[in-house]
């Protein structure tokens, strides 16, 4: 038997996508990925109710603590299974003042970046020789996008994690940690799928899109807050890349999963369409460089997983 792996599945896009997959494999082991048990096996009981499968199950993980993730690779190891699926959805935005993860990194950075970075690696030797990686990046990474969120600024990841005081608005300064810290997704997808281009496995990233009212924008200034949860919602009828998260989600689930995407490797989706993404996510030197540094602040170790780390 296989395992599909998905995070941040209680809720929004994440939910979305698990009920898609748990429709499309039937006779796969679906693991959600949770901070919170109680709320993943309450999700888990309405996935069985709406879709029949039987063979879902909950694996604590907070991604704001790096011993959690490495217990949650303890834990899928004695499942005794091999990985068909990585869905690394779960994310955050915050705009409120800067707040930092159980390790001390920067918490939009470690919980966007660094701790699925880290999970993937350590979960690489589980993976089945034709498994697929999945990353939920965002428009807001390409300036080009206009999404209006400040562009992304990449230096390296220690400087990222450990971010020096600013006098800028506390909104604007989270809004452009989180454009970087999808950037770095997409970065991620590039230079993983390089270093796995030997091999069966694909690597891609996915846009969502505007999903008004998934909990993304809960820590914006209320007057926001209801104009992203609420007055975006209208959007969706008349605003390209502006979903649902019913829609976004089964997207998800059939880019990770569905047959049709078996030969992308190393792409960039907006939804089910192949688009480039920004200039920025094409820069060899910053894929190298984010790796290298990820890895220095991860002191991941090469008999953790199963790819070169130099």
């Amino acid at each position: 038997m296989k395992s599909i792996i998905i995070t941040g599945a209680t809720s929004g896009i994440g939910y979305e996508c698990a009920i898609q997959i748990a429709k499309l494999a039937i006779n796969e082991q679906i693991i959600l990925a949770c901070r919170n048990l109680k709320t993943g096996n309450q999700t888990i009981e309405t996935i069985k109710h709406k879709t029949g499968h039987k063979n879902i199950i909950c694996l604590p993980l907070d991604l704001e603590s790096l011993e959690s993730v490495r217990e949650f690779k303890n834990h899928f190891e004695k499942t005794n299974t091999k990985i068909s699926t990585l869905i690394n959805n779960a994310g955050l935005q915050n705009v409120d003042k800067t707040k930092y993860t159980k390790d001390g990194f920067e918490q939009t950075f470690g919980v966007n970046h660094l701790a699925p970075f880290y999970l993937t690696l350590l979960l690489m030797p589980y993976l089945a020789e034709d498994a697929g990686i999945t990353f939920t990046a965002s428009g807001t990474h390409d300036p080009d996008q206009k999404s209006g969120m400040p562009a992304p600024e990449f230096k390296d990841a220690k400087l990222l994690a450990y971010p020096s005081k600013t006098d800028e608005k506390q909104i604007k300064v989270g809004q452009r940690r989180y454009s970087t810290s999808k950037l770095c997704n997409i970065l991620t997808t590039y230079e993983l799928q390089r270093r796995l281009a030997n091999t069966k496995i694909r690597v891609n990233a996915f846009d969502p899109g505007l999903v008004p009212g998934t909990g993304l924008a809960k820590n914006y200034p209320p007057v926001l807050k209801f104009i992203s949860d609420y007055v975006f919602k209208a959007f969706i009828l008349f605003v390209p890349n502006v979903n649902t998260a019913h829609h976004s989600g089964k997207r998800l689930a059939n880019l990770a999963y569905n047959d049709k995407y078996k030969s992308a490797k190393g792409k960039y989706f907006e939804g089910e369409k192949e688009i480039k993404s920004s200039t920025d996510s094409y820069n060899i030197e910053f894929q190298k460089k984010l790796w290298e540094s990820s890895i220095e602040l991860l002191n991941v170790k090469q008999s953790e997983t199963s790819i070169s780390l130099t």
